[in-house]
């Protein structure tokens, strides 16, 4: 199986791998990612045959962490 690669060159990541990243657990990390409308980029089979494991990929992540939040965003200091 070949590796699949993201927008930086880094490898895709799963659900846990991503919410570990950002020091979160997989489902607050989902809830995140779909706050800021945030996509997995691909999917691969499960090993233990139940839902296709999603894949994300660290640039992707990295943009939504960098840009704010649609409730912040109006926000001024």
């Amino acid at each position: 199986m070949t590796t699949q690669l993201g927008r930086d060159g880094r490898p895709l990541v799963t659900t846990p791998q991503a919410a570990y990243s950002l020091g979160m657990n997989p489902k607050q990390f989902r809830d995140w990612a779909r706050r800021r409308a945030l996509r997995p980029t691909d999917s691969r089979p499960n090993p233990s045959r139940g839902q296709a494991l999603a894949l994300w990929d660290l640039a992707d992540i990295a943009d939504a962490v960098r840009r704010p939040t649609r409730q912040h965003a109006g926000q001024h200091p």
